[in-house]
């Protein structure tokens, strides 16, 4: 099984990427927002719903991998050092490759999207510069650094190839 897993900052174009790859790649997603949102229906803690989502990616992968599935592709923050390790350590002992890719955009692209969503909160300058921080905390050997400041075909096509 190959996992690839598209990590980055709210608003640099994973969930994008990730369901052009499905359909060039014919291969199930796992989206962490969904779970975060599904938490946070009923709750509002935050914190409570990020955890809520590891816990359900983390099950999702089990699951995928247990059928055998020849690619999934997960599309999360992914930073939190924790739930990175246990990623990393479920696909060391189940012999399931990963790629990892780190999306990135500028500042100023990402505050555009950001204005664009329908939420009730929106992440401020300050928001998105502690989220990149605890990313760059997290360092994943041979994580590949996609550029989604231009044309997402571009950026597909990079990732298509690094795969």
């Amino acid at each position: 099984m190959k996992l690839i897993i598209l990590r980055g900052l709210p608003g640099c174009g994973k969930s994008t990427i990730a369901e052009i790859l499905s359909e060039n790649l014919e291969c199930s997603v796992v989206y962490g927002d969904f779970f975060k949102r599904e938490f946070l229906v009923k709750n509002k803690n935050f914190q409570e719903a990020c955890e809520y989502s590891y816990k359900k990616i983390f099950e999702e992968v089990e699951k995928y991998a247990e059928k055998k599935e020849e690619v999934v592709i997960i599309e999360e923050l992914f930073d939190n050092k924790e739930f990175v390790e246990r990623i990393k350590n479920f696909c060391r002992e189940n012999n399931i490759q990963i790629y990892w890719f780190y999306i990135k955009r500028e500042l100023e692209k990402l505050l555009e999207v950001e204005q664009k969503r329908d939420r009730k909160i929106k992440n401020t300058v300050d928001d998105f510069k502690k989220l990149q921080d605890s990313l760059n905390e997290i360092k994943n050997e041979g994580e590949i650094v996609v550029d989604n400041n231009g044309n997402i075909e571009e950026s597909i096509n990079f990732v298509l190839n690094k795969i």
